[in-house]
C-alpha cells in the first residue's frame, strides 16, 4: 500500500531539551517529515534544537511568539507552500512521547470512514492516570469535559467524540483548511474546541482512538504561570462561546471561578479571571502582552 505523505508538527515553547527524547518517540514503518516550528524561543535553545539529529527533521523559526495557534498555521503554511505533497498532518506537542506506529494507525483509522477530519489516541500522565480519553462538548455552558465519566465502548477501535486533544491529533489536511484553521485571536487555550465546533459544521467526524497511547508531560511549558492560563481560559471561553452559552452560564462561570480562586487564595488568577473578561468586553485578541486588538 502506498501512503500519502504525513508531517509530523511539533510547537517549541522552549523545550528544546525534549525534542531529541520526542523525535527519537517517533517510530514509524511508513515514511514522515517531522517539522518543528521554533516560537521564538532564545538563540541558545535554537542552537539545541539545531543539534537534533534526524534525517526527518525540518526546523522552522519564528522572530515573533506565535502563540499556539499562531505556531500551527505557520508551520501549516509552510506545508501548505513548500511540501504540497502531504494530505495529513499530526499535531503534538513537545512535551509528549509517541509509541510505536501510532501515526500509521491513526492514518488507517482516519481513513477507514468518510468525512473524518481528525483522530486522537488516549493520552495518559506520566504515571499511567488518563488526560485524555475523548471529549464532550456542553455548548450551553462553553464547557469541554475531558475524560467524560461515562466511557463509552473502551473496547472499541474508535468511535466519535465532540473535541480532540491538540495534544496528540492526526488531522486532514484539507479539512482543517477548509474549516479555516487555527483561530490565531485565541493565542492558547480553547482552540481545540473552537475548530472542533468549525469541523463538525461542516459535517467532519472527529474520532477518538482508546486503544492507541501518548504519554503527555501536561502543561510543562505553562506549569509556572497559572495566571496567564486563567486569563487565556476565561477571555478565550467568551471568544469561542459568547454566542452559544446560556446567560445563567456566563454568569456562573465568571461567579464561580472568581469564588474558587479567592477560596484557594489565588488573588492573582481572580484578578487575570476578570481581566480577560474586561479585555474580552473591549474586543482584545491575540496575546496578553500585545497592543491593540
Amino acid at each position: 500500500m502506498i501512503y500519502p505523505a504525513i508531517s509530523v508538527l511539533i510547537i517549541n515553547y522552549n523545550t528544546s531539551h525534549l525534542a531529541q527524547k520526542l523525535v527519537d518517540s517517533i517510530a514509524e514503518d511508513i515514511e514522515v517529515t517531522i517539522l518543528i516550528v521554533d516560537n521564538a524561543s532564545t538563540n541558545a535553545t535554537y542552537r539545541e534544537l539545531e543539534s537534533v539529529n534526524d534525517k526527518r527533521l525540518h526546523l522552522l523559526r519564528s522572530e515573533k511568539n506565535l502563540g499556539f495557534t499562531g505556531g500551527i498555521n505557520f508551520g501549516l503554511k509552510y506545508i501548505i507552500e513548500e511540501m504540497p505533497y502531504i494530505k495529513y498532518f499530526f499535531l503534538f506537542n513537545p512535551d509528549a512521547l509517541s509509541s510505536p506506529n501510532l501515526i500509521e494507525s491513526l492514518h488507517k483509522i482516519i481513513q477507514s470512514e468518510k468525512n473524518v477530519a481528525a483522530v486522537s489516541p488516549r493520552i495518559l500522565f506520566p504515571d499511567g492516570n488518563p488526560w485524555y480519553s475523548g471529549a464532550t462538548l456542553n455548548i450551553n455552558k462553553g464547557k469541554v469535559y475531558n475524560n467524560p465519566t461515562i466511557v463509552k465502548n473502551i473496547a472499541a477501535e474508535y468511535y466519535p467524540v465532540d473535541v480532540f486533544s491538540g495534544c496528540a491529533v492526526l488531522f486532514d489536511l484539507k479539512k482543517v483548511v477548509e474549516a479555516g484553521m487555527f483561530n490565531e485571536d485565541l493565542f492558547m487555550y480553547y482552540d481545540e474546541a473552537d475548530l472542533s465546533i468549525k469541523l463538525k459544521e461542516k459535517n467532519y467526524k472527529i474520532l477518538y482512538a482508546p486503544q492507541l497511547t501518548v504519554f503527555h508531560d501536561v502543561s510543562y511549558t505553562t506549569k509556572n504561570i497559572t495566571h496567564l492560563k486563567t486569563y487565556y481560559m476565561t477571555r478565550n471561553k467568551f471568544i469561542v462561546f459568547n454566542k452559544r452559552m446560556s446567560l445563567y452560564g456566563k454568569i456562573y462561570f465568571m461567579l464561580y471561578e472568581f469564588a474558587y480562586h479567592i477560596k484557594n487564595r489565588r488573588g492573582k488568577n481572580a484578578m487575570y479571571h476578570l481581566k480577560g473578561f474586561y479585555d474580552f468586553l473591549k474586543g482584545k485578541k491575540g496575546s496578553y502582552g500585545a497592543t491593540g486588538s
